[in-house]
């Protein structure tokens, strides 16, 4: 015959110490929850840190791209019209065709756009609207040129130095 052992006994006399109570088990899943709250804040942070990061890179290689564009249209500048937000160049220094081309800066509403002529002919100020180039977006962007005079935001001719605010920062960049 089978006799009780010792844990049903203690069953029996109301003694439940194998199981958890209903307080340990809550007292668990709430140390679970605020664990799995602090990985996911932490998780959500890393992530939106890592794509600020993306998005400033971005901006920064647009920044480089039209650094060393504009580098390469004023180097063979051969004649300049400045407007506080518009760049005309006759230049050498085409990004789309070999020779002396026209070539237009023109910042509006945010956007940088560019146009490129490959017979400088005409006003240099004069570009067709349809087949301007959308470069990107920037927070802001102006030029300068720089002479013995100072500094002016219109200009026709071949100053010293060109001056660009690009975004809080400045480039200069050397004419003559």
């Amino acid at each position: 015959m089978f006799t009780l052992t010792g844990s049903s006994q203690n069953r029996r006399d109301g003694n439940t110490s194998e199981a958890f109570t209903l307080v340990e088990v809550l007292i668990v899943l709430t140390i679970l929850s605020l664990i799995f709250t602090l990985l996911s804040l932490s998780f959500s942070r890393a992530v939106n840190s890592s794509l600020s990061g993306i998005k400033n890179s971005e901006n920064l290689k647009k920044e480089i791209i039209l650094f060393w564009e504009l580098r390469k249209a004023l180097t063979g500048a051969r004649k300049i019209l400045l407007r506080e937000r518009e760049l005309y160049l006759e230049t050498s220094g085409g990004e789309f065709f070999k020779g002396i081309v026209k070539k237009a800066y023109i910042f509006k509403e945010g956007t940088l756009y560019t146009y490129e002529f490959p017979y400088p002919s005409g006003s240099l100020d004069l570009y067709e609207e349809e087949k301007l180039i959308k470069k990107g977006k920037f927070n802001s962007l102006r030029f300068y040129a720089l002479d013995k005079n100072g500094k002016h935001d219109k200009y026709e001719g071949l100053p010293d130095f060109i001056l660009i605010e690009l975004n809080g920062k400045e480039f200069t960049f050397k004419i003559k």
